[in-house]
């Protein structure tokens, strides 16, 4: 009896160790976006297959020992490309102890200044830590990895005090699959982006639906034009805002596409092999 007990058991491990092994030849080698839960704001991890590093925002101030915690639990020991993508605390904030914890090659941010106090604490930490921030427009294109080319396509103009509209717009194509990063753009920012591009540069396999789903954002012509196939909302879950707003929901049902929501599902992970986006969480909805 013990010895067929022992027999189980190993067959047990063998079939969990073969089944496991399935999975990470699957993930690895792969491009991996996380979409981490920070409440009502953003952060976007990305990692390359050859393990380049993009953050994209950080959260509230209150987000940042999280961002920081969760960078560490990913193996991240130094960010290649840090972006801020507009002065609002809900973005910005949550930088500072990213700032704090990690060597960071090169720092973008819209040149648009604020008078908050979040803001003038990420400035005074970038200075403390002798980094030189970057002002992203329209016309920087890096690689960021091989195969993998990152295209700002925003901010286009001067937006005054709109800050939203000041988001960087970031493309990225990584063989035959792209992916969009808007920030919290509004209508006005979309119509100049397809204005600006040709329609079929702007459509993406996975779009970051901006300004956390609010009803400011996303109108139809832009959806119709980037035709996703996958959406992510990043917003807090009872958020006083009622983000993600119903009007945009019903817009992104009236697409094939696989919707993900922070609020409701936390932080959510998206792998793309430059051919194929699959993630290990199912859609909170079609």
């Amino acid at each position: 009896m013990q010895k067929n007990k022992l027999i189980n058991l190993l067959l047990i491990i063998i079939v969990i160790g073969l089944l496991t092994g399935c999975f990470l030849r699957e993930d690895e080698g792969v491009l991996s976006l996380h979409f981490i839960d920070v409440g009502q704001g953003d952060s976007i991890l990305i990692k390359t297959p050859n393990d380049k590093t993009l953050l994209i925002d950080g959260g509230e101030p209150s987000a940042g020992k999280n961002v920081t915690s969760y960078l560490r639990k990913n193996k991240v020991k130094k960010i290649d490309i840090l972006i801020a993508t507009h002065p609002h605390a809900d973005h910005i904030g949550g930088l500072v102890d990213v700032v704090n914890n990690f060597p960071i090659d090169k720092f973008y941010m819209p040149k648009k200044a604020h008078t908050s106090k979040t803001y003038e604490k990420l400035l005074q930490t970038v200075k403390d830590n002798n980094l030189k921030v970057t002002a992203a427009t329209n016309d920087i294109v890096v690689e960021l990895d091989e195969d993998i080319i990152l295209y700002f396509l925003g901010p286009m103009k001067d937006y005054g005090d709109n800050l939203n509209m000041w988001s960087v717009i970031l493309k990225m194509d990584y063989k035959d699959k792209s992916f969009l990063f808007t920030g919290d753009l509004e209508y006005l920012g979309e119509k100049d982006l397809i204005q600006e591009y040709p329609r079929s540069f702007l459509q993406a396999q996975v779009l970051k639906v901006g300004h956390h789903g609010s009803n400011t954002s996303t109108c139809g012509e832009f959806l119709e034009v980037v035709n996703p196939k996958v959406a992510v909302i990043s917003a807090g879950s009872n958020n006083p805002y009622g983000h993600p707003h119903q009007e945009v929901l019903e817009g992104l049902t009236k697409f094939p596409v696989a919707i993900y929501r922070t609020d409701k599902q936390g932080t959510i992970v998206i792998k793309s092999d430059g051919h194929r986006i699959w993630s290990h969480l199912e859609p909170y909805f079609y």
